[in-house]
């Protein structure tokens, strides 16, 4: 991964016929692909064992992506600087994602993993682009057709989001019969109760959280931005502070909190391939820019969706549920997109 990440030149023939900017610009797809991936399957990977609490599973989760960044940080011979930039706003950063991570779990638990990253996913864009508006000033190069583009792309976050909102009620039929959840936990039959009115407060939870997810997601950045500091730098006190937030759910769990060397294995495995996604994202962005990188990380919704309904069948293949889904994710997802993009 680092290997990807390095941009130094080398000597001999090859490096006298391709230079540092072609070099660098050849490994974009590569990094996308990466990025896009590992983002769009390390919750699904989080949530395929059965029977962990969410507060637990996202504790583990943290673990994973500490160990991670820390051996990228010495491999990468790289240093920490204990102060109020370098450090503790990342820090902070770090705990707000976990905050959101929680969210999104309790999502995925509730509604499913494709009606719940159809919703968190926009949202954070949005989040994040008026975060860069109000605080860092984003919005001053924007003309009358960016602004005009804007308002069109956020009339399409808001329908994708309404035809998601408006999955979250299925019928009985709709369900499916047997199989996990997108959380992994139990079946879907005993996630959602019979009677419509339960079904609906169920749904209204998951929608709650998804939106938690995407408000805390999309703000998580702002601290180490906000301290100007490179992202290699603040990377590790981010992932610290994941984890210190993720100690802070899981203690209150006392002897709970040990799993298995399998299940651990699991859930680690899934927070080493968020920050396998985010290490790539840092070079994807040094090379093409904030925001069509951030923009491009986004379609791991496709892969998030595409999972929720063919692997966990939440909402079951072949219902209008599933239809009326993905045609949701999609609106919104492009809207985000354009978001990201003019940004």
């Amino acid at each position: 991964m680092l290997a990807i990440l390095g941009t130094r030149r080398r000597t001999g023939s090859t490096s006298a016929r391709i230079g540092p900017n072609d070099r660098a610009t050849s490994m974009v797809p590569a990094l996308a692909l990466i990025t896009v991936l590992s983002w769009g399957t390390w919750i699904p990977v989080a949530q395929s064992v059965r029977g962990v609490e969410q507060r637990i599973r996202t504790f583990y989760v943290t673990i994973g992506n500490l160990v991670f960044a820390a051996a990228a940080l010495l491999v990468a011979g790289g240093h920490i600087s204990i102060g109020w930039r370098g450090f503790w706003l990342p820090f902070a950063g770090g705990m707000l994602w976990t905050a959101g991570n929680f969210c999104a779990f309790r999502a995925t638990e509730a509604i499913g993993l494709a009606r719940a990253a159809g919703t968190w996913t926009p949202l954070n864009i949005i989040v994040a682009f008026v975060w860069g508006a109000t605080v860092f000033g984003e919005l001053s190069h924007f003309d009358a057709a960016r602004y005009a583009v804007l308002v069109l792309a956020l009339m399409m976050v808001f329908s994708g989001v309404a035809l998601i909102v408006a999955s979250q009620d299925v019928r009985r039929d709709d369900r499916p019969g047997s199989g996990p959840d997108a959380a992994g936990a139990r079946p879907i039959t005993e996630s959602l109760p019979q009677p419509g009115s339960a079904r609906r407060s169920v749904g209204r939870r998951g929608l709650l959280w998804a939106i938690g997810a995407g408000l805390l997601w999309g703000t998580y950045f702002v601290p180490a931005q906000w301290a100007h500091v490179p992202a290699q730098v603040g990377n590790f006190p981010l992932a610290i502070g994941m984890f210190v937030a993720g100690l802070a759910l899981a203690l209150p769990a006392g002897h709970a909190v040990k799993l298995s060397s399998g299940v651990t294995s699991v859930e680690m495995t899934a927070g080493a391939l968020w920050g396998i996604g985010n290490l790539a994202l840092l070079g994807l962005v040094a090379r093409i820019g904030t925001g069509a990188g951030f923009t491009i990380a986004q379609l791991s919704l496709l892969v998030n969706a595409s999972i929720g309904i063919w692997i966990f069948k939440v909402p079951k293949p072949g219902t209008s549920a599933a239809r009326t889904v993905p045609a949701g994710v999609v609106i919104a997802g492009i809207g985000g997109a354009v978001i990201g993009a003019i940004s």
